[in-house]
């Protein structure tokens, strides 16, 4: 059958839906939604026809400004699988900070970048500063490389990984030194069951990352970061056993894994 194509009206209409989201209660007008998505006024407008219709958009009578409507409360209450896992991998998570008392975090793949779905906070002074939800490009990061590193196909993905805006605009000699330190964390993963980026993503910043492979989800990794001045090399290695070693205890009715190591 080939690839599917996309249909333009439903990618169209989503895009409205993530659009409002993130407006006030008090709504927006018609053209400055559509001046702020580059839609046309008339395709913007029918759109949103559509999306009232089934309670998804509502307008103000008074104001006519377009804001989300009630029909979106059962997609908003509804928790995805990931969500749940999210939820389960939580007290490994807290375990793994109390234990180097670091910031952990818990990524996915989201394209070319990494997503934080969670995080545990270090009780220090000095440490590294980070938001849920924040996407940054997999490809100069621990968490990426772990996931990355998953895929039968990995070598052949690296330049479509580096195609993500902020990696493109680097150097030719910045990205050929980030190709070259992809490559030997492949074969980290493979050796040893974990990869790393020191100052690649973030100046003064280090990070270890340890992949869990699913057969019915999604592949999630976790990391820890911490200023690179911490980060030794011996370090590095410690946490990273030390995140596998937490992972090896996670409950049965996970559907997630340690990735094994080449013997």
């Amino acid at each position: 059958m080939g690839k599917p194509k996309p249909l333009a009206s439903v990618s169209r209409a989503i895009t409205l839906i993530e659009y409002l989201a993130k407006q006030s209660s008090q709504g927006t007008s018609l053209g400055v939604l559509a001046s702020d998505l580059g839609i046309n006024k008339a395709t913007a407008y029918n759109t949103l026809a559509t999306l009232r219709e089934h309670d998804w958009v509502e307008q103000d009578q008074h104001t006519g400004y377009y804001r989300l409507g009630n029909g979106i409360a059962p997609i908003a209450q509804y928790r995805t699988a990931t969500s749940h896992i999210v939820d389960k991998l939580r007290p490994a998570l807290v375990h793994i900070g109390q234990r180097f008392n670091e910031l952990v975090h818990l990524g996915r793949l989201v394209n070319t970048d990494i997503i934080y779905l969670d995080k545990v906070e270090p009780d220090r002074s000095v440490r590294v500063i980070s938001a849920v939800g924040k996407r940054t490009p997999a490809i100069s990061t621990a968490l990426g490389r772990a996931l990355i590193g998953t895929f039968e196909n990995r070598e052949e993905l690296i330049d479509w990984y580096m195609s993500a805006t902020q990696v493109e605009a680097r150097t030719a000699a910045d990205k050929e030194k980030l190709h070259t330190a992809v490559v030997a964390n492949f074969a980290n993963l493979d050796e040893r069951g974990w990869t790393e980026e020191f100052e690649e993503n973030e100046p003064g910043i280090a990070c270890v990352a340890v992949p869990l492979i699913s057969e019915s989800t999604e592949n999630l990794a976790i990391s820890v970061s911490a200023p690179a001045e911490r980060m030794t090399t011996a370090y590095r290695a410690e946490i990273a056993a030390g995140i596998r070693a937490e992972l090896a205890e996670l409950p049965s009715d996970l559907p997630l894994c340690l990735r094994p190591i080449t013997e």
